[in-house]
């Protein structure tokens, strides 16, 4: 079959399902809940979602943002750019202060296209007002960058929270009843990025409620980390060569480039010539060095559709060898837990039981190890305050003159001492390498991949047929594109 027939067919099946008049809503929800709180990285994921969108023109019905404090010119972001710091203070903050908000300063958010503040009744009468006008066959695609909150409710850890301007907030229940609105043929796709994001899995149920079972509508999501953890990535840093959150890395997937413009090979992990939903969260957890354990919809479901086999039966364990793991996995999975193992230096068939081993150590509490840099930079002091003792108090006369009439004697002072640039050295190789919770996390997307692959297999094995039914249509959802049916 040709390309040009099979697209006629294509077009033909869409047609006489009344696709072609369907529509893409988009929602995107972002900021901080008050000006200290409200990073440039969060107006920057913005910015980054936006590009991502215009790679799809004339696809989006329409897009409505939400952000921080809307319309108000007052100033509501947080930006540091130590850069903009004469080099002689920057110099005396590093050497005899302290680096801590150097260079940071507010400003009104750049977001031109916001509708108004995100606020919970803006939210909701957002829904009550275009949801109303969505109808079976749109898509709603949600994206929120922003903060988030623990579960307030003993009996609920899932029912986490999205924070909002002016300290208010909209709870996973909120945001699922928002959700039960919408007519039931309305598809939604989600990707969120706040702390305990992982609560909003149970978007997926009926009032977010397991026990009240799926929503009639197909709802799948993609977010940064699990319900109990805090997410990497919000920063008041303008320079978003430092940015590897989630968002970084899930845009980059889809977009075919990074947000500094640059090309990346598209991670088109199972060949079908397309770039997935499911494949671009694979892309985040293979390339995302952070504290997050990123989850997705089908793997909290099989949390709860499915179990481990205890060694009684013919339902595997969440111990098997690994090359048993391997073969029910599929192509996408395949290629994370290979490609882990490389990262991990995972080796043998003992591979899960190692990388639980291994999350166990990093969770031991260790004494922390003097860094090399702190012994040069103390040498470096020392030296600056045999020639001026003045430096113990950098509001001395003489130290404020170093500042601004005899400013390039100290930094020629500093830059020439004999240690500066082995400390430079030592001190960038501690800023890159990775603490002990991002190398706990990525033992802990290994296992979390494995275990999804243990666990459908074993749904599969448990002849639960509705259940079975039911997975299965998350995942048709997950492996769709952008923005794609």
């Amino acid at each position: 079959m040709n390309f040009f027939r099979a697209n006629v067919i294509v077009l033909a099946v869409l047609c006489s399902n009344g696709l072609t008049n369907a529509g893409d809503y988009v929602l995107t929800i972002g900021g901080g809940y008050s000006p200290e709180g409200n990073q440039a990285s969060l107006e920057k994921n913005v910015f980054l979602f936006e590009r991502v969108l215009a790679g799809y023109p004339g696809r989006v019905e329409r897009h409505d943002i939400f952000f921080a404090d809307g319309k108000n010119p007052a100033r509501d972001l947080q930006v540091h750019d130590p850069s903009q710091v004469p080099l002689p203070n920057r110099l005396m903050a590093e050497f005899f202060g302290s680096t801590r908000d150097l260079g940071l300063t507010y400003r009104n958010h750049g977001v031109t296209n916001v509708r108004d503040a995100s606020k919970p009744g803006n939210i909701k009468a957002w829904f009550a007002e275009v949801g109303t006008q969505m109808k079976s066959g749109d898509k709603l695609t949600i994206y929120v960058t922003a903060h988030g909150h623990r579960s307030r409710d003993r009996n609920r850890d899932y029912n986490t929270s999205i924070a909002m301007w002016g300290s208010t907030a909209m709870q996973m229940t909120e945001f699922a009843r928002l959700l039960d609105g919408l007519d039931p043929g309305v598809d939604v796709v989600m990707v969120m990025v706040q702390c305990y994001t992982g609560g909003f899995t149970h978007l997926m149920y009926r009032d977010g409620d397991p026990d009240r079972g799926l929503s009639p509508q197909s709802r799948v999501g993609f977010y940064a980390t699990v319900h109990d953890r805090p997410a990497a990535g919000c920063t008041s840093s303008v320079d978003e060569a430092d940015y590897v959150e989630y968002s970084t890395y899930f845009w980059a997937a889809i977009a075919g480039i990074n947000r500094l413009g640059e090309a990346i090979d598209p991670p088109d992990y199972d060949n079908d010539g397309r770039v997935s939903l499911e494949e671009a969260h694979a892309y985040t957890i293979l390339n995302a060095d952070t504290i997050d354990v990123p989850v997705k919809t089908s793997g909290e479901y099989l949390s709860n559709a499915s179990k481990f086999g205890d060694g009684s039966g013919d339902l595997l364990q969440n111990d098997e060898p690994y090359s048993r793991v391997l073969k029910y996995a599929s192509p996408v999975q395949k290629v994370v837990l290979t490609e882990l193992s490389e990262k991990l230096g995972l080796e043998g068939e003992e591979r899960l039981v190692d990388a639980w081993e291994k999350t166990r150590v990093e969770r031991r509490r260790r004494r922390s190890t003097t860094q090399a840099s702190s012994g040069l930079k103390d040498k470096i002091v020392a030296d600056l305050q045999r020639r001026w003792p003045e430096l113990a108090n950098t509001l001395n006369p003489v130290s404020i003159e170093l500042l601004t009439n005899r400013n390039q004697e100290f930094v020629e002072a500093v830059q020439e001492h004999p240690q500066y640039e082995k400390y430079k050295r030592e001190s960038d190789k501690e800023k890159t390498r990775p603490d002990q919770q991002e190398s706990r996390a990525q033992y802990e997307r290994f296992l979390r991949v494995a275990d999804n692959v243990v666990l459908a297999e074993n749904l599969r094995r448990l002849n639960r047929p509705e259940r079975l039914k039911e997975y299965e249509q998350i995942i048709a959802a997950e492996r769709t594109g952008f923005l794609s049916r």
